[in-house]
């Protein structure tokens, strides 16, 4: 019988005696080991409860259910779990519950259970001789450059983002741009460590060259390899992509490389690459690694789900050539001209928004769930919209992904121009439905 097993049978042993005597020596038997041992265990895996509260609490809960499904008595009840007397029983009950067992006879029955926990066995990370690498890192879920790697890193500290909700508030699930690659780059409605700092975290920051120029990637490495040592990874600028945001989970010092994740690579296997790359981009700055820090404020969730719909309306409406539904627009009627070619900015941009315009529809959903009548409408009505929009960029996939031909070929722009045309429509009516919502809460956008 291995360690969890015992465990999980010693919890078994507590949860079938809760209404008799539970022996701490027959727990120290079943575990083959010494109770008080047992007991810093248990602090330890329940996060600060103590084997004592844990029972506390299991017999309160078997008593609450008694008393809502039975006609058992108070008195009775309290004898049953190992009370001395009925006023000792009911302090222990309302300092739990905030009720007395009387009040819970006839209460709703929404109090809460505190259920039987289960040991499970999880291996965190592998550390050898040279080298040290989390494990149970997520997947990028959307091809974003920015901030999936940060939802990644937030929900490994224990945080419940949805892949869909990060790309909803940063804002990148609506943008559409075009005319330079860096444009998914370009665009945010905030900088990564500004949003890190947005959802309550505090950042640090480590470049690869001071401000005059000075080599200091080593300090950043270093900065990387202590944080993930304390089992936090970290965003590092191209580690394995090109000019984005990538998850350093990992590293190896004989090999002198990074390990992690990244939105083209890592999705099956952790990708690797030597750890001085960082300080190579040459189509962008080199921006070094953010160090995530403690959570420090809290996160006012309506605020920016509210924003983020400002923020959507702004940039479609936006006066720019490379911007908005003005850019779409311009996008699909160059395609229907001779002579357009597919080029880098083309291919790249169109894999970065048919990605994260998928996670608009989710997250627009969810949010027209928080609201009732005309504004819940408009919002579904705008995910609607914008999953109009994704089918369309979807069929687009073949003529300007970054895996479609380059160059100029005529016959793929008579086949494309349509396609864009029919995604700028839809985007354009979701846009306005989200316009329709900022009224409805009489918001103006400025």
């Amino acid at each position: 019988m291995d360690w969890v097993e015992r465990l999980n049978q010693a919890v078994r042993y507590i949860d079938k005696n809760l209404g008799g005597e539970i022996n701490y020596d027959e727990i120290s038997r079943i575990t083959v080991s010494p109770i008080a041992l047992f007991q810093r265990f248990f602090v330890l895996a329940t996060g600060g409860i103590t084997l004592a509260e844990y029972i506390r609490r299991r017999k309160l809960t078997r008593a609450l259910v008694d008393l809502q499904n039975t006609d058992a008595k108070v008195i009775d009840t309290a004898t049953k779990y190992g009370y001395e007397s009925s006023d000792a029983f009911c302090v222990a009950f309302k300092r739990l519950y905030g009720i007395t067992p009387s009040q819970a006879k006839t209460a709703e029955n929404n109090l809460k259970h505190y259920d039987r926990i289960y040991f499970t066995l999880t291996i965190t990370y592998v550390k050898g001789d040279s080298d040290m690498v989390l494990l149970n890192i997520d997947k990028y879920r959307y091809y974003d450059p920015l901030f999936e790697g940060a939802r990644i890193i937030l929900n490994n500290r224990g945080e419940k983002f949805t892949p869909e909700y990060i790309q909803g508030i940063s804002g990148s699930a609506f943008k559409i741009a075009g005319g330079c690659p860096s444009c998914p780059t370009s665009i945010y409605d905030k900088w990564t460590h500004k949003f890190l700092r947005y959802l309550g975290y505090e950042t640090k920051h480590y470049p690869c060259f001071s401000k005059d120029g000075k080599d200091i990637t080593d300090k950043m490495i270093e900065a990387v390899k202590k944080s993930i040592d304390n089992g936090k990874p970290a965003l590092v600028w191209n580690a394995f992509s090109v000019a984005e945001y990538d998850v350093v989970c990992g590293y190896d010092n004989e090999a002198k490389q990074f390990i992690g994740r990244c939105a083209l690579k890592g999705n099956e296997d952790y990708a690797r690459e030597p750890w001085y790359r960082a300080k190579t981009c040459d189509c962008a700055p080199v921006l070094g690694a953010i160090i995530i820090g403690e959570k420090i404020s809290d996160f006012d969730s309506k605020e920016a789900e509210i924003q983020s719909i400002i923020n959507a309306v702004k940039h479609a409406r936006k006066e720019s050539d490379n911007e908005g539904i003005t850019f779409y627009r311009r996008w699909a009627d160059e395609y229907s001209r001779e002579g357009k070619e597919r080029g880098v900015a083309d291919a790249y941009c169109y894999d970065v928004y048919s990605s994260v315009r998928k996670a608009a529809v989710v997250y627009l959903h969810n949010l027209g769930y928080s609201y009732d009548g005309a504004i819940a409408d408009c919002f579904h009505y705008a995910a609607a919209n914008f999953e109009r929009e994704a089918n369309e960029l979807e069929k687009a996939r073949p003529y300007v992904s970054w895996e479609s031909p380059w160059g100029i070929d005529e016959e793929r722009s008579k086949n494309l121009a349509p396609i864009l045309k029919a995604a700028a429509e839809q985007y354009e009516k979701g846009i306005e439905y989200l316009e329709k919502i900022l009224k409805l809460l009489k918001i103006e956008v400025i």
